[in-house]
């Protein structure tokens, strides 16, 4: 399978840059020109079945460089790599590649909280949310985004909207570091509370891409949690 993997340098994208490539799919990976890859030798390790496509987050001709040819798209962009008021115009740009090269096979992957779930979230989360929030209207740099939930929100919805798309939208409890373990549950009730490794994340982006049956749903991830 070929993959395109949207998200950068976070923690979900780079596992499943690594995790795709070691199940012998193809990966092309945007990136910011910038940025310093984890591992130096995965452009040697896999210089066949690694496409990395180093570009500012706006510029829609790489976008259809990076989807050209491409069976799906992971959509994974994490808001400690990338400002959330960028969220919802690289959703549209990258929307617009997909239909231009006839992708319609994405995994999103949001966050608990996210659209409907809002109800269940933690307070934990709720105020690190927030306390990020504050940082980024601290720096001036967040005029137009209210909150990253929201941005996450909008997202999802617009993924939702788009009629073509086969989606499966991820949300993730608290995201820590940690080894894939394949221990996680995945329920389409909501989760309260708990935590997932963003390896374990990655696994279960990848599985989903496998399964048909889970298209047009939303899964929240987690280790241990109580189910709504």
């Amino acid at each position: 399978m070929r993959i395109a993997v949207v998200g950068g340098m976070g923690a979900v994208a780079q596992h499943a840059v690594v995790q795709a490539l070691e199940a012998g799919h193809f990966v092309s990976w945007m990136v910011n020109p910038t940025d310093h890859l984890p591992d130096p030798c995965l452009e040697t390790d896999f210089p066949q079945v690694l496409c990395i496509i180093r570009s500012p987050w706006d510029n829609s001709e790489k976008y259809d460089e990076l989807v050209a040819e491409c069976d799906a798209v992971l959509v994974a962009l994490d808001f400690n790599h990338t400002r959330p008021e960028q969220f919802v115009p690289i959703q549209h740009i990258l929307q617009k590649s997909m239909r231009k090269h006839n992708v319609q096979r994405v995994i999103l992957v949001t966050m608990h909280g996210s659209a409907e779930s809002s109800r269940q979230l933690d307070w934990e989360l709720w105020a690190k949310l927030n306390i990020n929030q504050v940082f980024y209207v601290a720096l001036g740099t967040v005029a137009p985004c209210w909150s990253i939930v929201s941005q996450y929100s909008a997202q999802e919805q617009i993924v939702k909207n788009a009629e073509s798309l086969k989606y499966t939208i991820l949300r993730p409890a608290a995201v820590t570091d940690g080894p894939a373990t394949g221990t996680y549950l995945a329920s389409p009730s909501h989760i309260f509370g708990g935590y997932i490794s963003a390896a374990d994340v990655a696994d279960c982006a990848l599985k989903a891409l496998d399964h048909d049956m889970d298209v047009s749903q939303a899964f929240s991830i987690a280790y241990s949690s109580r189910v709504a």
